[in-house]
């Protein structure tokens, strides 16, 4: 009876590179099935991961992503279901939830899209997908296509006194950002306003055009051209857009509720503005 496994490792190689675009989670279970498989499957996914844009030079770039591969950066599937609400809190929120609430707003309760997590509800899948070693950590967020290599973090909080806006940039390694990268900023303090915030999403193929408007709206707006570049300069960006505001009460969950969640106490390399030196100089908000 023929088996898979009787097959050369250069062909089992080729099918798990295929696999690994089809249904990244067969793939990811598959490695658990013996030491040579697991070997196997690690090489395909550096395979598939590494051959996105590493090593391309600037016009090679410009040319795969508008000949070679035109269609927009979109977030993993498998990640938009495992990690669901972590890339727009709104997915957080039940259907009950969403006919209560007026706006879909944390209001204090910051690690609600943690404790609402599809594995977050079983003290076994809890620890093997916060394992240090688990796969997940090292991929992709965008794992299949070109990676993200440019994040803006924009934070923006409305206050009866006054708006603020806050600007960082995410100091990314030439692989882009991955998904463990990405879950340890949403854990840093100074990634997001803790108890204060009210929602964040990941937008990705945007990033800020200028900072001058930003501090001008005080605000981030997803289709102000003047505000963002969403073209062929932000293909490989995204945008962390975090919002913030005073809360009404304090909302305290048990110890038992959040210990699952790994907090990053290292605080993750945020820049601040990166582009051109404008006419209108802004200093209000955060410290260079």
């Amino acid at each position: 009876m023929a088996n898979l496994l009787n097959l050369p490792n250069e062909i089992l190689l080729l099918i798990l590179e295929t696999l690994a675009l089809i249904d990244l989670q067969a793939l990811l279970t598959a490695q658990r099935t013996n030491r040579r498989l697991h070997i196997l499957v690690q090489d395909a996914i550096h395979n598939v991961q590494n051959t996105a844009m590493i090593g391309y030079s600037p016009a090679e770039t410009a040319y795969y992503t508008t000949e070679i591969d035109p269609s927009p950066l979109q977030i993993n599937p498998l990640w938009r279901s495992k990690f669901k609400g972590l890339f727009h809190t709104a997915d957080c929120f039940t259907a009950a939830d969403k006919r209560r609430l007026a706006f879909l707003t944390l209001h204090g309760d910051y690690t609600l899209p943690f404790r609402r997590l599809p594995w977050a509800h079983s003290e076994a899948t809890r620890a093997a997908f916060l394992r240090p070693e688990a796969s997940w950590r090292n991929l992709s967020v965008t794992f299949g296509q070109r990676p993200i290599t440019h994040l803006d973090v924009i934070k923006s909080y409305s206050a009866p006194g006054g708006d603020s806006v806050e600007y960082y940039q995410l100091d990314l390694a030439p692989s882009g950002l991955t998904m463990g990268l990405f879950y340890e900023v949403l854990l840093c303090d100074e990634a997001t306003y803790g108890e204060e915030t009210g929602s964040w999403e990941l937008l990705v193929g945007q990033r800020l055009r200028s900072y001058d408007v930003l501090a001008e709206y005080e605000c981030y707006i997803p289709g102000d051209r003047e505000l963002i570049d969403a073209g062929e300069g932000a293909r490989q960006a995204a945008v962390l857009y975090v919002r913030g505001g005073p809360v009404t009460h304090n909302y305290t969950v048990g110890v038992e509720e959040t210990s699952w969640i790994v907090k990053n106490q290292a605080k993750q390399k945020l820049l601040p503005w990166q582009g051109p030196i404008q006419n209108f100089i802004f200093t209000g908000y955060y410290e260079y």
